[in-house]
């Protein structure tokens, strides 16, 4: 993870600035409430917004259940923390296209910990997309002083590929059952 941290420094650098983040190959964008919106059932009206194509592969009956939640929760909470509560658009810098979601179940709780969730495009999985975009995440949730661990509670034994991807990002198993890993990243003081 050595190797991350001058990576994890300019992330956190840049989203002071300007609210995105950038890795080597993808932009990650936080959704406010409109365009958030738009992403399930109006994608073409989305797309005329942000000027260029987003995945429609990616928005199931879970990703449409999961974005009216974090709309109800915007709704209440701070504009300021919106980005903790929003999905990030994970958009393709070599083609621009909006190939995943990546976001935060909200602002860290008591014990300091942040739910992580996310999803791409099939078509673009196995290219390392989803890892750079989860930590340039974890990156930006550890710039927040209340943020002291990143989790991923209860990912599927089957879900093989989420796995690597938390694996890959430095995230280590916490817990299991006999159908779910729970992965955590601590923040190094």
């Amino acid at each position: 993870m050595n190797e991350r941290r001058p990576i994890i420094q300019r992330i956190k650098s840049d989203a002071k600035k300007t609210g995105m983040l950038s890795t080597a190959r993808l932009d990650l964008i936080p959704l406010n409430r409109h365009p958030l919106q738009l992403f399930p059932d109006k994608p073409g009206e989305l797309e005329r917004v942000l000027g260029f194509p987003v995945s429609r592969d990616i928005v199931t009956g879970a990703v449409r259940r999961a974005i009216r939640l974090k709309l109800e929760k915007m709704a209440r909470a701070d504009s300021a923390r919106w980005n903790w509560y929003t999905y990030w658009l994970a958009v393709l810098r070599e083609h621009p296209f909006g190939a995943g979601l990546f976001g935060f179940k909200g602002f860290p709780g008591r014990n300091g910990e942040a739910e992580i969730g996310y999803g791409i495009d099939p078509a673009y999985q196995g290219r390392g997309y989803s890892t750079a975009a989860v930590v340039a995440l974890i990156g930006w949730a550890f710039a927040e002083p209340a943020c002291r661990a990143v989790i991923a509670p209860d990912v599927f034994r089957s879900n093989i590929a989420s796995q690597r991807v938390l694996a890959k990002a430095g995230l280590t198993v916490y817990a299991e059952t006999g159908l779910t890993l729970s992965f955590r990243i601590d923040r190094r003081f």
